[in-house]
């Protein structure tokens, strides 16, 4: 097990290393991945930024390019990118990016941001303090769909770095779905892997939330012999609980649509995803 660790960390190092050397051009990567469509896009996105207790933005927009930049290289192998055509600060409001559960529904408030600042036709991305009961951010699942709701929404106050957290939200807003599912047990062989979890087989079982134990594994646990823990140092997955049927999880923690805080980017299914779901879209986005 320790030395499928030390294999997994390796990769994880690895993928990270590629997606960070800035001189790898979409076109490049493009003809690294022959078999990916090069949809030559470029989506240029509204950013909607909140302020803090001080009325000041919690980014500017130099650090927000910077963010596009990276979120841009994580799309490039298939030719999409991000650019920033509008800055608005949202400063009449300070509480605007406090998103609590209470007393109005979150689902309300961000309902009523988008109605407020949100631009048809356009990626529109909020920028917010935090949001109750969520992980790093909001978005609308498949709202590549909709001309109305194509909104993201980044929190201030999360472990993932700020283009991750973006990446990740686009990625449901193309239609893709995480990596784990705590109701739908994928297991580590892969047989039921088009129909659990994400539905996608090159994205490894991920265990990520899920609350099965079996008898064995849950004694161990008990005698502090194995651990729950996900990652350690240097994203190392040390995860020692085992599916369901005793074989143990080595999932990829570099995925964009997981949970893990170690982002490095989408796998080749989750990429043609994207490009199927932007290709049927009937919304001419800007």
């Amino acid at each position: 097990m320790l030395q499928q660790n030390k294999i997994i960390s390796v990769i994880t190092f690895l993928c990270c290393l590629l997606f960070t050397i800035s001189d790898i051009t979409a076109q490049d990567i493009h003809h690294r991945n022959e078999d990916l469509p090069c949809v030559n896009k470029n989506f240029n996105v509204a950013i909607h930024m909140t302020v803090d207790s001080t009325n000041r933005p919690l980014y500017n927009s130099a650090q927000v390019d910077t963010i596009l930049k990276k979120v841009s290289d994580y799309f490039s192998p298939i030719c999409i990118s991000f650019e920033s055509c509008e800055f608005n600060v949202i400063e009449n409001d300070y509480s605007l990016g406090r998103i609590r559960n209470q007393p109005i529904l979150i689902k309300d408030q961000i309902k009523e941001l988008n109605n407020r600042f949100a631009q048809r036709r356009r990626i529109n991305i909020f920028f917010v303090d935090y949001i109750d009961a969520t992980f790093c951010g909001d978005s609308e699942f498949e709202g590549i769909y909709d001309a109305f709701n194509a909104s993201v929404y980044i929190e201030l106050e999360c472990n993932d770095k700020p283009a991750g957290q973006l990446a990740h939200q686009l990625g449901h807003l193309f239609g893709l779905l995480d990596t784990y599912d705590a109701e739908s047990i994928e297991l580590v062989d892969g047989s039921n892997c088009a129909t659990a979890a994400d539905g996608l087989c090159d994205t490894p079982a991920d265990p990520y939330g899920q609350e099965y134990i079996s008898a064995e594994d849950r004694e161990l646990l008990e005698n502090k012999e194995i651990t729950n823990l996900y990652i350690g140092g240097d994203c190392e997955f040390i995860y020692e609980i085992r599916d369901p049927n005793g074989a143990y999880y080595q999932p990829d923690v570099g995925n964009i649509m997981s949970n893990y805080p170690c982002k490095c980017g989408f796998s080749r299914e989750q990429l043609l995803l994207i490009v199927e779901n932007y290709l049927k879209s009937n919304v001419q986005f800007f």
